[in-house]
Parts: C-alpha cells; sequence; structure tokens
C-alpha cells in the first residue's frame, strides 16, 4: 500500500495497514538539525506532500531576519531566523485606505509552470495543498484589534474586506482543482487557549458561509478537504463535520481527548500530540502514551493521522518519537 491509498483509506475509514505520517517543521528546525532531520525522515517516511508553486502572492522573506512589506502591503517584523515573523502595520489600519485597497485576481493565473510535473513526481504520496488563511490574512490587512471590534461594529467595509480575500482563496482553490491533487486545506487559528475567539454564533453568520463555499469548490471537483485550526474549537467540531470537512488538524490536547472522542468515526483527526507540553517537555515514552491514548479513542479502522509539529525546541528523540507511535 503506497502513501496516497493510505491516507485514503485512512480518510474513508476503510482501515489501512497503519496509521499516516505527517510531519511539521519549522525552518528553524531545519536549520538545527541540517543533517540529522533529513535521515530521520529518510528512517521514517512521511505520507504526504505538497506541490510546487511559484506564489506571487507569497513572501520568501517570511522566516528571514529583519523587517519586510509583504505583496498584500502587510509590514512584518522577524527577531528570529526560521521562525514566524509578526505583522506590524497594516494597509487597512484606516478604512479610508480601502477605497484604493485591490487584490487583483488575475495574480492567481500566475506562478503554476512546474506545478503539474511536480504532482506527478509524487504521484505515491497524498498531495495536499492550498494553505488558504482568509481569517489570518483579514487580520494582517486590518490589524487584529482593530477587527474584533469590526466583529461587533460591523461596518460595510469589514464585508467588503471579508469578501474580497474569500473570493481571492475561492478563485485559488478552483485554480487548484484543475490539477491532479488529493485534497485542499484551509489554515485558520480559531482558538484560544481555553474558548473559541469568537462567539460560535457570530462564527456561524459571519464565517462558516464563506468557508462552505471554497469546500463546495473542492468536492465539487472530488477533492478531499482539510481544516487546520489551533486552540479551544470544540464549540464548532460539528460545524466542520456538517461542512463536509474530512480530516480536522487541531490541538486535542488542549481541549481533551475524551471530549473530542464524541466525533470520532465522524470526521478524520489530523494528529495531533501536543507542542505545547509533550513534544518540547516530554519523554519519549510520553510521545508514544499519548498516542496511544488518541489511538484508543479516536481510531475507527481509520480516522486518525500520526501527525506533529516540530519546533526548534523539539529534542530530536522526541521527533523520532512522533514518528514511531503510531502502531495499531
Amino acid at each position: 500500500m503506497n502513501s496516497k491509498e493510505r491516507v485514503i483509506r485512512t480518510l474513508r475509514r476503510q482501515n489501512p495497514d497503519r496509521i499516516p505520517l505527517d510531519l511539521w517543521h519549522l525552518p528553524a528546525t531545519l536549520m538545527k538539525y541540517e543533517k540529522e532531520l533529513p535521515a530521520l525522515l529518510e528512517r521514517h517516511p512521511t505520507d504526504f506532500a505538497g506541490a510546487d508553486r511559484n506564489d506571487p502572492m507569497s513572501d520568501p522573506r517570511i522566516f528571514t531576519r529583519g523587517t519586510h512589506v509583504d505583496p498584500w502591503g502587510v509590514t512584518f517584523l522577524n527577531l528570529q531566523e526560521g521562525i514566524h515573523p509578526e505583522a506590524k502595520t497594516y494597509p487597512l489600519a484606516d478604512w479610508s485606505a480601502m477605497a484604493h485597497y485591490r487584490v487583483v485576481l488575475g495574480v492567481l493565473d500566475k506562478g503554476w509552470e512546474g506545478t503539474a510535473r511536480s504532482i506527478e513526481a509524487r504521484q505515491n504520496q497524498f498531495v495536499n495543498v492550498g494553505g488558504m488563511n482568509p481569517w489570518e490574512r483579514m487580520q494582517f490587512i486590518r490589524g487584529t484589534e482593530a477587527l474584533y471590534i469590526d466583529l461587533i461594529d460591523q461596518p460595510s467595509e469589514f464585508f467588503t474586506l471579508r469578501d474580497m480575500i474569500f473570493e481571492y482563496y475561492i478563485e485559488l482553490a478552483r485554480r487548484w482543482v484543475r490539477y491532479d491533487v488529493d485534497a485542499i486545506s484551509i489554515f485558520d487559528d480559531w482558538g484560544s487557549q481555553r474558548a473559541l475567539l469568537i462567539p460560535p454564533r457570530l462564527w456561524r453568520s459571519l464565517f462558516r458561509p464563506c468557508y462552505q463555499e471554497i469546500i463546495n469548490v473542492a468536492k465539487a471537483a472530488g477533492k478531499f478537504v482539510f481544516f487546520h485550526s489551533d486552540g479551544y474549537i470544540l464549540e464548532i467540531y460539528e460545524d466542520f463535520v456538517e461542512m463536509g470537512v474530512d480530516a480536522l488538524n487541531s490541538q486535542i490536547w488542549c481541549m481533551g481527548v475524551d471530549r473530542v472522542a464524541p466525533w470520532a468515526g465522524r470526521i478524520t483527526f489530523w494528529g495531533e500530540i501536543s507542542r505545547q507540553e509533550t513534544l518540547p517537555h516530554g519523554t519519549p515514552t510520553d510521545i508514544h502514551a499519548a498516542a496511544r491514548v488518541m489511538i484508543e479513542h479516536l481510531w475507527r479502522d481509520g480516522g486518525l493521522i500520526g501527525q506533529g509539529e516540530a519546533g526548534p525546541d523539539v529534542p530530536l528523540e522526541n521527533i523520532e518519537a512522533l514518528l514511531t507511535a503510531w502502531q495499531v
């Protein structure tokens, strides 16, 4: 069974030969383990792959130390090489700038020259693409504090910005599904440590219909849909099922394995082992024990992916434990 078959059988709960593996790591992690990490991944290959695209709206300096303005007009400050930067100035901090702010959809036709070849080269792996983050993009453009106020005041400019950003990602999804990819992914964090960032009713009225449009594009083309959201998002778990999300990456240990277990067999849990506590501060034994709890509560002849994110604070032996902990 190759990786593509393994992941698809997992998503469909058709008893794959083993739990699929998916390791995320920051550039800073690879900088720290320059030789060791590639060797480790050669011994324990993962089952997922992306596809190449020279995205003109993606800033290659994102992980480079210093200050830079990205193609969206956002000023970012990066204090540590290989780590995500922080947005510092926002092109729509004042709504008066909205009159001149545009996202040109024509840019979506650029940068696809090597995409088909890269997908063909990874045909035995499960190709998951997209990484669309409309909610986070809105925060970068407007500023987080101002945007939360907008959620309450709901000025017309808020809806203009929301629709502009979601239209961009809906169109991006339409471009991606023309290719032989397996899944489209959305990456937006909606939880704090203890609760949803906004009331569920606001999320359902202001954002769920917009996400549904992206999901509908993928489903109409026969693609799977993956969604990543950090934090405590238990209140909208059922929404993801209803919307047709196939795999959900969430901080299960933030919410509690027992509290997400009722959705076992209804959605695939796309990890994750806790990167707040277990991965950086635990032992390989702790990681194997956490994986065993997840398997016991969440595995239903599939429906679970062995996933975790390794930052530079994670010991190499813990990364290896993450890759070897998922025996059913």
